[in-house]
């Protein structure tokens, strides 16, 4: 599959998801490094983005457990707003009733976080990595005694492009000195999401885990609520 994209004076050639050609003009080395980095990277991401239109979305992705832990991460914590919100209007509402009934029950609480803890370890413990190295897996790739730097990120995208002044003496040179590290930091992204990677069957028995302990948990905070409301005796 071959994908092309320019920006300003940068032309890109994709081909098997590397990075075979990189071309400009010879007035490219008049600009700002910067403004040259960001040209590269616009034309490099335009033809990886021609790639994807023309083969369309895969239709199996790869499984990135560390990418579900973080997932699962926020809604935990969402969840336990909610509950909290929940809880508190309940225990409000029964606060009142005691100024007029008997409650003999305490207001009865959900607590789902260990349930999704012990998913999320388990998640990282696949990916291979520890919570604090449960971020987005980026490659990185370094050409020209590391005048030319570039970062890749999941896509796969260049997350960044960076060229040093002393690099740019001569296109032909430079474009080398780029595709060199843009493949580099992509095969770097590779290898990391490689040994992330996980067996779809065994992430979905650990949420089927997770759906079976949430019914149990649901089922028992409906008796819990439902022997708090029958605790309600109004007073004589």
């Amino acid at each position: 599959m071959r994908g092309s994209g320019e920006a300003g004076p940068v032309r890109a050639v994709v081909v098997d998801g590397r990075l075979a050609s990189l071309t400009m003009d010879a007035r490219s080395l008049s600009l700002a490094p910067e403004k040259l980095a960001g040209h590269v990277l616009a034309a490099v991401n335009a033809a990886l983005d021609d790639i994807v239109d023309q083969s369309g979305p895969d239709p199996f992705p790869a499984v990135d457990p560390l990418a579900l832990a973080r997932q699962f991460r926020e809604i935990r914590d969402d969840f336990d707003v909610q509950m909290g919100h929940v809880t508190g209007s309940i225990q409000a509402s029964a606060r009142k009733l005691r100024q007029e009934a008997d409650v003999a029950s305490e207001v009865p609480s959900l607590d789902f976080r260990q349930m999704f803890d012990q998913l999320i370890d388990v998640l990282e413990a696949v990916g291979g990595a520890s919570h604090d190295e449960a971020e987005e897996p980026l490659g990185e790739g370094l050409a020209a005694r590391q005048m030319v730097r570039v970062v890749c990120g999941p896509g796969p995208r260049l997350v960044s492009v960076t060229i040093r002044q002393r690099a740019m003496r001569g296109t032909a040179e430079l474009c080398d000195h780029l595709v060199c590290a843009v493949n580099q930091a992509v095969d770097g992204l590779e290898k990391l999401q490689e040994r992330r990677r996980a067996d779809p069957d065994e992430i979905m028995a650990r949420i089927g885990e997770l759906q079976e302990s949430g019914v149990t948990q649901l089922r028992a905070y409906g008796q819990a609520l439902n022997a708090f409301m029958g605790s309600i005796r109004p007073r004589d």
